[in-house]
């Protein structure tokens, strides 16, 4: 996949259910993936094993209740990435 054609992918509600393997997924193809949810442990570990498989991941502990640390959250990834392309919220 060509940089041009990388998306950077922010997942909220990442350390379970079916952001994990979305999360995998995405990375696997090539896309930058930035992680939220409250579990900042294993959110952590998603990132090290993404990373170890040549993925790109961030991760940001985030409570999608807080509209604050939302924004943040994005501002966040705006900041490595100088831009999103898609938010997925499985929170």
């Amino acid at each position: 996949m060509t940089q041009a054609h990388r998306k950077v992918i922010l997942i909220a509600g990442a350390s379970r259910g079916c952001g994990p393997a979305t999360a995998r997924q995405l990375a696997g193809e090539g896309h930058h993936v930035v992680l939220g949810a409250r579990r900042s442990s294993k959110l952590h570990a998603l990132v090290t094993e993404i990373r170890k498989a040549g993925g790109s991941a961030e991760w940001f502990a985030l409570d999608v209740n807080q509209p604050d640390e939302m924004r943040e959250f994005l501002a966040f990834a705006e900041d490595i990435h100088k831009r999103v392309d898609v938010v997925i919220n499985n929170a």
